[in-house]
């Protein structure tokens, strides 16, 4: 449409900020802080601004406190129940995002939004513009005149123009108060007739035209009910159309031109994001705009950066003569893939100031790649500044770069800050610690995102094919953008008091980590690939008895056909439903498995499809071609507890009681000449517990070495401990371990099968023998809400929001995690820590057994067979003696020939 008129937005903030709230299910940032009326709203201001391009626009909010409507009827709106506390929380930040997008905004003392936009509306007809009301509220469609104000939803693109108006409300725009006055509004306890509803209004409009008329004509109206009802509450009805009725001589100070359009304030836009963890909109926003740069930065401007490519020998000597008299530079790797075990190098990007970085290419094959050197000349030139322990190394996910250059004959020595690390440690509920999210964050910079250069999909090319010029500015801006965050992280660790626990426990643990990582653990390819025929036929076999028991043969994976089979053909009973339908998920079968055998086999069958599909065949697939080994991923920044996790693959999943998870194992060997040592803390976190409450009962089990569990049900039921039934130290065990994650009585019910008042009972004697662990928690609980954080042993914290939270349910979840974390992080500190103290003795010793995986509490080693006794008692004294708690920290060691063998 060709506009003939500038165009003039008024945005109903107010009502939308209600709109998103309920229009998109909960939303969270990695804090807990509920996020879902910040994204919805964000996403109509950029349908706004992105499809209408306006020439003036206002975001006019609603005034806190009353306003005249309250003067004239203290009811008003009296019903409305109080703004939720999650969406009270989001206001601020809406409103700094329409800022920060440039929007100019309004909100006065004493009216509503709706006054402002009808006192816009009536001086932007004097300014001869045309007039878009964005809302959805029909109060506002009173304000439509064709052809210079339409209403516009942008969430339902629907326009009301004067005909459309009639078409919806059988009225005229200007008939709308009338008819708002006959019918009430109760969300705004806006009286109106009672027993008039919009049918009847819109009757005694089309036939007399306004509330005046129909009252002139009340001897009329019929039928005798309605013109009763009318004659009854003739003040209402007039009360109610002073109500709905707009202000539209508001004093308004300000000119047109104060409602044009800012520039976006880019960088802070990002920040916000960042900090909401939004991170498809950071992304768009980086590929719309680049470099964000600017303003905002929490170290002032961002300087500009000169890129300097290094093509010939002479270059690199130099550039190697000036790192050499640095006493630290940043580091960036750019390679082929994403696996460090499978990566080429491509080009290195090193910084060692604010406004340079270099580039230096090795591998690329796309334009303007005729001037650089071969990888192994100038890997071999970078070696004594790479291998030594300075100058001093700082960079992003230095283990990835750490694991590619060992591939290529380095070992990367001087490892002294890595930002993601460091990110993570500040705030380790954090979804990503990327680092364009960092900077974002940090430095309220964008950066320019992988797909810019590469492009995506199926269109995208690997790093080696990108021009060098563009390759060399991305690589250098990651490189610099590595170094200025360093000095601004390390002083906010420091202002946190996590500088010791990242200096001394996270940094040094990424060399052990990238160790482990290439090191590999050694896999008996043979045995993978009988263990999925063998399970291939013991699916087959249960298939058949899943068809027998069905009476005919069906997609046992299909859970629309299941569900077909187990509820419609066998009648069992629907315990949960899905939006899809009825569930079929494991809890459901294992309920179900008492009032039928063919949803113990379905449940064995699943268990055997996961075996073979998750583990046998794509542990087969991901052998390395070159060291018959599998090289798994150690996640040091992913657990918000602090705990390691493992990718490609994820070993702390693989069964350990199933015979199948078992064989697994076994197909997981030692080298020749060597044996697998698995070494594995005992009931760790049950003793950090025990140390942190002082509970009397569980420091005398451990002290005395007693079965724990068995000595708590003892304790809960009142009888000794020979007594003590398989079944009751199956729900002590339960109770003991569940204490750790938060559990209540829900829980319990669900993981014994019993009744919730049963596992409340349960609870409940517990805590009145185990006083000690009731007090602590209530302690741990409320220092969390105080401290708005929980805090392991050795210092490592995590933000608690939801203990803020008016919703129950979130405060209940912020609580489950004040108790956890602690224990559970304490957990993971030790066993970190026993790995770093572990390497560094058997170093020192100089025995070559080597740290091969950690699962969960147990850490694996390869062992030469002739070193297997001194191994043994070095690792037993390192790992029981890595802290000193109140109670004696014990491991359980096995060994053998394969891992099965080895776990004890």
């Amino acid at each position: 449409m060709i506009r003939k008129q500038k165009t003039f937005y008024l945005i109903d903030g107010s009502s939308y900020i209600y709109r998103a709230f309920y229009a998109i299910g909960r939303l969270t940032n990695s804090k807990g802080m509920p996020t879902q009326a910040v994204y919805g709203f964000n996403q109509m201001i950029l349908k706004v601004l992105r499809d209408e391009d306006p020439d003036y626009v206002c975001v006019v909010f609603d005034a806190p406190g009353p306003t005249f409507r309250s003067e004239i009827y203290e009811e008003y709106k009296a019903t409305r129940q109080k703004m939720p506390e999650d969406l009270t929380v989001q206001i601020p930040y809406i409103k700094a995002l329409v800022g920060y997008h440039g929007i100019p905004q309004m909100e006065m003392e004493g009216y509503e939004a709706d006054d402002l936009i009808a006192t816009l509306t009536e001086w932007c007809r004097n300014q001869a513009l045309e007039v878009v009301i964005v809302s959805a509220d029909k109060d506002l469609l009173q304000l439509v005149e064709d052809p210079h104000v339409r209403q516009w939803d942008p969430q339902k693109d629907k326009v009301f123009m004067e005909k459309e108006v009639v078409e919806r409300f059988g009225v005229t725009a200007r008939q709308m108060n009338d008819l708002l006055a006959l019918m009430g509004d109760s969300s705004d306890n806006i009286p109106g007739v009672k027993g008039v509803g919009e049918k009847t209004a819109q009757r005694l409009l089309a036939r007399w035209g306004s509330l005046d008329e129909i009252f002139n004509h009340i001897y009329d109206v019929t039928p005798p009910s309605v013109r009763r009802k009318l004659q009854e509450n003739r003040e209402a009805a007039y009360l109610s159309r002073k109500l709905v009725s707009f202000k539209q001589d508001v004093a308004i100070s300000r000119q047109l031109a104060d409602f044009a359009r800012s520039p976006a304030a880019l960088p802070r836009l990002m920040r916000l994001y960042s900090e909401l963890d939004f991170s498809t909109l950071i992304e768009s926003l980086r590929e719309a705009h680049g470099d964000l740069g600017g303003g905002g930065s929490t170290r002032g401007s961002k300087p500009e950066r000169q890129t300097r490519i290094i093509g010939s020998e002479k270059e690199l000597a130099e550039l190697i003569k000036e790192l050499g008299k640095q006493e630290s530079f940043s580091i960036d790797l750019e390679a082929t893939s994403k696996d460090s075990m499978r990566a080429g190098i491509v080009g290195l990007a090193l910084c060692w100031q604010d406004d340079a970085a270099c580039y230096v290419p090795v591998g690329h094959d796309g334009p303007n790649c005729e001037r650089q050197l071969g990888a192994g000349q100038v890997l071999e030139a970078l070696r004594p500044l790479l291998s030594r322990v300075e100058p001093a190394k700082t960079g992003q996910d230095l283990k990835y770069g750490w694991v590619v250059l060992r591939r290529h004959g380095i070992e990367l020595k001087g490892i002294a800050f890595d930002t993601m690390v460091a990110s993570y440690l500040l705030d380790p509920g954090k979804r990503s610690h990327r680092l364009e999210r960092i900077a974002a964050e940090h430095l309220g910079e964008g950066m320019a995102l992988y797909t810019v250069v590469a492009g995506k999909g199926r269109d995208q090319i690997g790093f080696q094919q990108v021009d060098v010029h563009q390759a060399a500015d991305y690589a250098c801006e990651d490189a610099n953008v590595a170094w200025r965050l360093a000095p601004v992280l390390k002083e906010k660790l420091a202002a946190s008091n996590l500088s010791r626990l990242y200096e001394t426990l996270e940094l040094p643990l990424i060399e052990i980590l990238a160790g482990m990582e290439y090191r590999g653990i050694l896999v008996d390819s043979n045995k993978l690939e009988s263990l999925s025929i063998e399970l291939e036929k013991a699916m087959e076999q249960k298939a058949a008895s899943i068809y027998q028991y069905a009476g005919e043969e069906f997609n046992i994976q299909s859970p629309k056909q299941l569900a077909c089979i187990l509820f419609d053909k066998l009648g069992l009973p629907v315990m949960k439903k899905t939006k899809s339908g009825p569930s079929t998920d494991v809890n459901v079968l294992e309920q179900l498995a008492a009032e039928h055998p063919i949803a113990e086999q379905l449940l064995a069958y699943r268990s055997l499809a996961k075996l073979k599909g998750t583990y046998a065949d794509s542990l087969f697939n991901l052998i390395h071609p070159e060291t018959g080994r599998i090289h798994t991923s150690f996640n040091q920044t992913v657990a918000a507890t602090g705990r390691l996790s493992s990718s490609d693959p994820n070993l702390q999943n693989i069964p350990i009681r199933s015979e199948e998870g078992r064989r697994i194992r076994q197909a997981f060997i030692a080298s020749p000449e060597c044996l697998l040592l698995s070494v594995d803390y005992s009931q760790i976190e049950l003793r950090i517990l025990a140390h942190y409450s002082q509970d009397e009962h569980l420091l005398d089990a451990f002290l005395e070495n007693a079965d724990v569990h068995r000595r708590t049900a003892a304790e809960m039921f009142g009888i000794p401990p020979h007594e003590v039934t398989p079944e009751m130290r199956r729900q002590a065990k339960t109770i003991n371990f569940g204490i750790i994650y938060g559990m209540g009585p829900f829980g319990l019910a669900q993981r014994l099968y019993i009744s919730n008042k049963m596992a409340k009972a349960a609870i409940d004697r517990y805590f009145e023998k185990y006083r000690g662990v009731r007090t602590f928690i209530d302690s741990v609980i409320e220092t969390a809400r105080q401290a708005g954080c929980t805090e392991t042993l050795l210092g490592r914290k995590r933000a608690v929001p939801e203990l803020q939270s008016r919703n129950r349910t979130i405060r209940q979840q912020g609580e489950r995690l004040a108790i956890n974390t602690p224990i559970q992080g304490t957990a993971a500190d030790l066993i970190k820590k026993a790995m770093l103290d572990v390497d560094r003795a058997l170093r020192e010793k100089g025995l070559r057994a080597a740290m091969l995986l950690q699962v969960h509490d147990e850490l694996l080693f390869e062992v030469p067979r002739e070193e297997l006794d001194a191994a043994r008692e070095l690792i037993r004294e390192r790992m029981e003696g890595v802290w000193q708690l109140s109670v004696p920290l014990v491991v359980d060691m096995g060994w053998g020939e394969n891992w099965t063998a080895a776990h004890p």
